[in-house]
């Protein structure tokens, strides 16, 4: 029977169009209030009329004046309700940039928004409660640019890099839905701040009319993201991806002179000869020692070879030895520092492997997961196997990683950590999650082999 399904205390209450009341809903009858004191209402009004706003902006010097007052906008709002300064972080700095090359000239203006660019607010009527340090937070870095009617829908916390660049009509998605618990009709009524932050690192490029959805938790830095493209996962660090993030192209020689040089956005506005970067580049990397791929352990071997896809979690791998290892299967790489990307990524565009993805956000406590975002429906989904090579020394962050651990990882995956004693006490509390297979030699260092229960 229906009935057995449906919630006692969800009502549905027909409304009289003829009546006097004009405010259908909560949130309407919250705004029309003369003063809006709740922080959700006042998050909606303020994002409303900076999108009103926004399509008055018609040259380069409405466009800087309009970051500068969203900016003030969001400060305003967050220090009415005693939000950190963080919270609400908007950097308008710098002056406009004249860049004049051989032919023509063009201007990089500080932090702005062309025509029509604006944040939205998500559906939020059942959610007029929260409180203030509940509302999404947003970061915004230096030389941003929000091309023409781009849009970026604020129902979860968004950090945008130095130098980002969100194309005209590209959207940025931060709410959900719930698709696959409601039908059309109920997916209107939404959750707001339930869903992973999403940070899009420095000089990242979100291309024309794509749309960067809820899943999508990290944009590598100086990734591209091409014309409409439809983006449901994270993206690796100079990569450019087209649909469902699929890897067109790997740029080693852009990630060698951000990551040696770390250039000013000055200095990168002279470069100009990618090509004689590109081949100075590859000198370099031709004369780097290569170690020979480590053999893996057999029961490891055994398990890589049975049927189906894998896909595997490095965790701050040295250089490229342990990603030839595991060259025939999905590679995500995670670290604390981009030195190596530049080399990573040209093994991989050397050896034709379209399924490696890097990112430099290594935090013990949070780890990414295989189709991004904090969870999937599908619960089964997760990494076939993470080789753990950094921990952290104490027992309250090991026990975290140990949570974190388990939740990336797939039903009877397996799981390679260093041997140390805070790492065997950890694991020890976790037998029901964790059996233990044995010690391993692997790479030169010691192992223990975990599968997940």
């Amino acid at each position: 029977m229906i009935k057995h399904y449906m919630d006692a205390s969800v009502s549905v209450s027909p409304l009289e169009l003829d009546s006097d009341i004009q405010e259908l809903g909560a949130l309407e009858r919250a705004l029309s209030s003369a003063d809006v004191s709740q922080p959700v209402p006042r998050y909606v009004k303020t994002l409303r009329q900076l999108r009103k706003a926004s399509q008055t902006i018609s040259c380069h010097r409405d466009e800087i004046k309009f970051g500068v007052t969203f900016g003030e906008r969001l400060k305003e709002l967050g220090d009415d309700f005693g939000l950190p300064a963080q919270h609400f972080s908007v950097n308008t700095s710098g002056s406009p940039l004249l860049v004049k090359e051989q032919v023509g000239e063009h201007l990089i203006s500080p932090t702005h928004f062309e025509n029509g660019a604006y944040f939205s607010h998500p559906h939020a009527d059942h959610q007029l409660d929260h409180s203030a340090d509940e509302l999404p937070s947003i970061k915004i870095g230096q030389y941003v640019r929000f091309g023409r009617n781009a849009a970026v829908n604020a129902g979860g916390d968004v950090d945008i890099g130095d130098g980002v660049w969100l194309s005209p009509g590209s959207q940025l998605l931060r709410q959900d839905h719930d698709p696959y618990g409601r039908l059309s009709i109920g997916s209107r009524t939404v959750a707001m701040t339930r869903l992973p932050p999403v940070r899009l690192c420095d000089y990242a490029w979100v291309g024309r009319e794509a749309i960067v959805g809820w899943n999508a938790d990290y944009l590598g830095k100086a990734s591209i993201v091409g014309i409409r493209s439809f983006l449901n996962t994270w993206v690796g660090d100079y990569s450019i991806v087209g649909d469902q993030g699929k890897v067109l192209q790997y740029l080693p020689f852009k990630a060698h002179l951000m990551e040696t040089y770390q250039p000013s956005i000055e200095q990168t506005l002279q470069v100009s000869d990618w090509a004689a970067i590109n081949s100075d580049w590859l000198m370099i990397y031709r004369d780097t020692p290569k170690r020979e791929t480590p053999p893996l352990p057999a029961p490891l071997a055994e398990y890589l070879d049975t049927p189906g896809k894998k896909s595997v979690l490095l965790i701050a791998p040295s250089d490229n030895a342990q990603l030839q290892a595991f060259a025939r299967h999905s590679l995500d790489v995670i670290s604390s520092s981009r030195l190596p990307f530049a080399h990573h990524l040209q093994w991989a565009q050397d050896f034709g492997h379209k399924q490696l993805r890097l990112r430099a956000d290594l935090d013990f406590s949070r780890l990414p997961f295989a189709s991004a975002g904090d969870f999937h429906y599908r619960r089964r989904l997760g990494y076939s196997l993470i080789v753990a090579n950094s921990s952290p020394v104490e027992a309250e962050p090991c026990r975290v990683y140990v949570n974190e651990l388990a939740r990336v990882l797939a039903t009877q995956a397996l799981l390679l950590v260093p041997v140390t004693d805070v790492l065997q006490a950890q694991l020890s509390v976790y037998q029901d999650l964790f059996h233990l297979q044995g010690e391993v030699e692997f790479d030169g260092a010691s192992f223990m082999l975990m599968k997940k229960l």
